[in-house]
C-alpha cells in the first residue's frame, strides 16, 4: 500500500497501546529487512533515513525502493527524515514525498527552534507531511567521559511539562522528541527514563511523543514508557552493531572457501538476515 502519514500511524497505535518502532537502515539490504521484519510481526514500521545514507544514495533509488517495497508490503509504512537542521534537506525530503520529516533545533536557543520548527511545519503542511522536533537536548553518549557523567548531562536537560506544551502549541508540531532520561548511540543497559515526566508532557502537549535513544532502554522501561504516552521508539545502535559484526565475519571469509572469485553477493544477505532479526525483537518489545 502507499506511504502512510507518521503522525496518524502514531495516533492510531498509541490508542491501542502500543508504540512504533523507528529503524535507522543505512543501504537497500537493511530497507528490505525492516520491511521484512514489520510483516512478519504484523506491525507498522518507520523507516527512517538520515543525511549520510541520503547523500550516499541519493533521493531516486531510496524513494524508488521504498515506495515499490511499501506498495507491496502488507505492513503500515511510512518513510522518515531523522535529526536534521538542513532546510535544504527537509525541502528535498518534502519534495521527494517522505511522509514526515525531523527539524532538530534542540541545540540551538528556544526562540529559535520554536521559530524554525514553526517554519519547517508551514512548509511540511503544503505537502501533507508530518513534523517532528526536538525539546530539551538528547545527546549522545560519545559526548561523555563515563556513562555516570552522561547522567548527570541528562538530568539537567531534561524537558519540563510546561515547555513542551508551549513549544507545541507554538509550532503545531505533530510528534514531540523529548528529553526523558535517554541518550542516542549508547547499548543495553543505560536509560533511566523519567516515566511520570513522559506521562506529564503526554498529557500536556496531547501530540504523539518519540523516544530517542532506543538502543538503551531495556524492554521493561520501554513498556512504562509506552504506557506513559510514548509512541514512536528510534533503534539505531543496537541494530547497527549486529549488522556490523555480521559485515565483519562475511567480509573476513571472502576468499577461505573453495569458490572462485568469491561470490560477494552473499555478503548483503547475511546483513539483511541479522538485521531483520535485530529489528523484529525490537518490534515485539513494543506490541
Amino acid at each position: 500500500m502507499p506511504l502512510i502519514d507518521t503522525a496518524q500511524m502514531l495516533r492510531a497505535e498509541r490508542a491501542a497501546g502500543r508504540a512504533v518502532g523507528a529503524f535507522e537502515p543505512y543501504n537497500v539490504e537493511q530497507i528490505v529487512a525492516v520491511i521484512e521484519a514489520a510483516e512478519a510481526e504484523r506491525a507498522p514500521v518507520i523507516v527512517q533515513l538520515w543525511a549520510e545514507v541520503i547523500e550516499t544514495y541519493g533521493f531516486p533509488a531510496l524513494c524508488c525502493v521504498v515506495r515499490e517495497l511499501a506498495g507491496r508490503s502488507s505492513a503500515l509504512i511510512s518513510l522518515h527524515l531523522d535529526h536534521s537542521d538542513d532546510d535544504a534537506l527537509i525541502d528535498a525530503c518534502l519534495e521527494n514525498g517522505f511522509s514526515s520529516v525531523m527539524f532538530d533545533g534542540s541545540r540551538l536557543p528556544y526562540e529559535e527552534n520554536l521559530a524554525r520548527s514553526r517554519d519547517v511545519v508551514r512548509r511540511a503542511r503544503k505537502v501533507g507531511a508530518s513534523v517532528e522536533a526536538e525539546l530539551g537536548i538528547v545527546g549522545n553518549i560519545a559526548e561523555y567521559a563515563t556513562e555516570e557523567e552522561a547522567h548527570a548531562a541528562i538530568q539537567s536537560l531534561l524537558t519540563t511539562p510546561e515547555q513542551a506544551a508551549e513549544f507545541v502549541r507554538e509550532t503545531g508540531i505533530d510528534i514531540l522528541a523529548p528529553a526523558v532520561g535517554s541518550i542516542h548511540g549508547c547499548s543495553l543497559p543505560f536509560a533511566r527514563l523519567d516515566a511520570p515526566r513522559i506521562a506529564a508532557i503526554a498529557e500536556a502537549t496531547g501530540v504523539p511523543l518519540a523516544l530517542h535513544g532506543g538502543s538503551g532502554v531495556g524492554e521493561g522501561q520501554i513498556r512504562a514508557a509506552i504506557a506513559a504516552g510514548i509512541a514512536k521508539i528510534n533503534v539505531d545502535t543496537e541494530v547497527r552493531q549486529a549488522s556490523i559484526a555480521t559485515l565483519k565475519q562475511a567480509v573476513a571469509a571472502i576468499g577461505s572457501g573453495p569458490q572462485e572469485p568469491p561470490d560477494y553477493a552473499r555478503v548483503p544477505r547475511a546483513v539483511r538476515v541479522t538485521t531483520r532479526e535485530a529489528v523484529a525483537a525490537r518490534i515485539r518489545a513494543m506490541r
